[in-house]
């Protein structure tokens, strides 16, 4: 009888400690989500605009800069000046001609470093690359294609899963407030679409729910705080 219990306890073990874990990672996952939309909202209105899907990706660096002296980032790929109103920057296209002030350090996962729910490895598209950060708390932020931020609440810890300790939000859908869809395109989002299609999800007012138990993850970012 002894021995029965302990197999069971070592096979139950894991899970119970899976399922702790997974409600630390939503619980600061919401904490952070809090932080940030103030962050995005101030941002933006600093800027004197309201986000648009269209605004000129070209000039992400003010929006990240502006963030990053409110999160306080212990670290940054992106160099900012002092005077963050003075940035803005003129590049050829999608070709990587970029005059970003990069610091030559990056700080979100290196590819194939982390992994949707289904453990497949992940990549993100390079040309993000300086648009990350470190918080003094542990927190990745990585800001990618325009409009998304990819969040990762535990840092550089594992487990390094979307929908576990991995998350995203949207915030250039014509809203201050930070959300999970581009609203214009009828309530869906090509979440890390800038990848291409191996990499990239669509999560949809539909889906998420499914997505986050058996999909990708990324549907866990709207679940957690939507539901």
């Amino acid at each position: 009888m002894v021995v029965y219990i302990g197999v069971v306890a070592a096979m139950t073990l894991p899970t119970v400690l899976n399922d702790i874990q997974d409600k630390q990672f939503k619980t600061a996952f919401k904490k952070q989500y809090s932080v940030i939309a103030q962050v995005v909202q101030k941002a933006y209105l600093e800027e004197g605009e309201t986000p648009a899907p269209n605004k000129d990706w070209r000039q992400m660096p003010k929006y990240f800069c502006r963030m990053q002296k409110e999160l306080n980032a212990l670290k940054s790929g992106t160099i900012c000046p002092d005077n963050i109103d003075d940035m803005s920057y003129e590049i050829g296209g999608w070709e990587g001609d970029t005059d970003w002030p990069s610091t030559g350090e990056y700080y979100w996962h290196k590819e194939n470093e982390w992994f949707d729910k289904q453990g497949k490895p992940y990549f993100r598209n390079p040309a993000y690359s300086a648009l990350a950060m470190l918080l003094p708390d542990g927190t990745l932020l990585q800001y990618i294609c325009a409009n998304q931020i990819f969040i990762d609440v535990n840092g550089y810890k594992k487990p390094n899963v979307i929908g576990r300790d991995i998350f995203y939000i949207i915030v250039n859908n014509n809203r201050i407030t930070p959300t999970f869809f581009y609203e214009s395109y009828g309530s869906n989002g090509s979440i890390n679409g800038c990848s291409g299609s191996e990499y990239s999800v669509q999560i949809t007012s539909r889906n998420y729910k499914q997505d986050c138990e058996s999909g990708s993850g990324w549907g866990c970012s709207m679940l957690y705080l939507l539901d």
